[in-house]
């Protein structure tokens, strides 16, 4: 039983350095609407006056004039609910588990309650980690509505979070 308390305490700690990136467009997740494509998601990788190119993790790079752009939505990537309640389940099914290591005249009934609460308690702080971590990602959102000069005008605010912004940066 030990052997699983490790193995799940290092299974979490691993969790946490991965999120960690070296440049900081990729924190951040655009979606585009147009009135040619479905809702477009990926990074930022470039954009320009006359449009906006995305790279939507799959491979695709997709790129959108200023014409065809509805609106633009900017959050930062991060921990969501989901993954809040599955690190919060799995921290308190871990810190249950100590309850069957005690070999003291404790009945199989206690220890099962105490694991219970445990991860019930686990999943629920999660949840609530997961909801304000999403309510905090800092969020931009531009209505362009298919004008050209004023996604013009506006461009310059996604500018930072695009990938050429930090390739071509001197």
């Amino acid at each position: 039983m030990k052997i699983f308390f490790l193995s799940c305490c290092l299974f979490i700690a691993n969790l946490f350095p991965n999120s960690v990136k070296a440049q900081e467009f990729i924190n951040y997740q655009v979606k585009v609407f147009s009135d040619s494509l479905p809702a477009v998601k990926g990074t930022l990788e470039k954009i320009s006056p006359e449009g906006i190119s995305i790279n939507d993790g799959y491979g695709n790079y997709i790129m959108l004039r200023a014409k065809n752009i509805i609106s633009i939505r900017l959050k930062k990537r991060g921990i969501t609910t989901g993954k809040g309640f599955l690190i919060g389940t799995l921290a308190g099914a871990a810190i249950g588990s100590l309850a069957f290591t005690d070999n003291n005249s404790v009945s199989g009934d206690e220890q099962l309650v105490t694991f219970l609460a445990a991860t019930t308690l686990g999943a629920s702080v999660g949840t609530t980690y997961g909801l304000i971590a999403e309510l905090k990602a800092k969020k931009m959102f531009l209505r362009v509505n298919k004008d050209e000069k004023l996604f013009a005008a506006e461009y310059k605010k996604l500018e930072i979070y695009s990938k050429a912004y930090y390739i071509d940066k001197p």
